[in-house]
């Protein structure tokens, strides 16, 4: 099994629009995106500030990685990811890879996003990451599961919280 890594070019775009959809996992992947219709994909993967780097198990798409910076003034980027179902269990392994792509390529210190505290398998995959959890946003997103808002959990990922959780995984073989 070999996993790649790439940015995905716009005749890709739609691909990957169609493996979220078919998971049913925009509310995983960016809850503050919510879901977009194919042309506001594909306008937002376009976008140069937006990085969208894909996963691939033996050149299929397996996972998604997308950033933007925080300002243009700083070296942390914001990030949204998805591992598709069908790679669920290769998911740590993917995104720590997408991580070390991240920080070997471009001029960045920290990723962070905002995760849904009832999102626990994104949790999950993102401390296996090397994201560490630093606070908490009371009720940031409206569940539709639950009716309610709920509170989102900040996680941030560093080069040595990477790092660390590879050390960790290495561990556990």
């Amino acid at each position: 099994m070999e996993i790649t890594y790439r940015i995905i070019q716009p005749a890709e775009y739609n691909i990957f629009y169609e493996l979220i959809n078919q998971d049913d996992s925009w509310w995983a992947f960016s809850p503050s995106l919510g879901q977009l219709s194919a042309c506001d994909w594909n306008a937002y993967c376009g976008n140069e500030n937006v990085l969208s780097l894909g996963c691939f198990v033996d050149n299929a798409p397996a996972g998604l990685l997308q950033g933007i910076a925080f300002s243009d003034a700083s070296r942390a980027m914001r990030i949204a990811v998805i591992a598709f179902r069908e790679y669920a269990k290769i998911a740590p392994v993917m995104m720590r890879g997408a991580a070390d792509w991240v920080f070997a390529s471009i001029d960045c210190a920290c990723m962070f996003g905002e995760i849904p505290s009832t999102n626990r398998h994104v949790m999950n995959l993102l401390q296996k990451t090397g994201f560490e959890k630093q606070g908490s946003i009371p009720e940031l997103y409206w569940s539709d599961a639950k009716q309610k808002f709920v509170n989102a959990t900040i996680v941030v990922c560093t080069f040595e919280s990477l790092r660390r959780a590879k050390q960790d995984a290495d561990l556990d073989i």
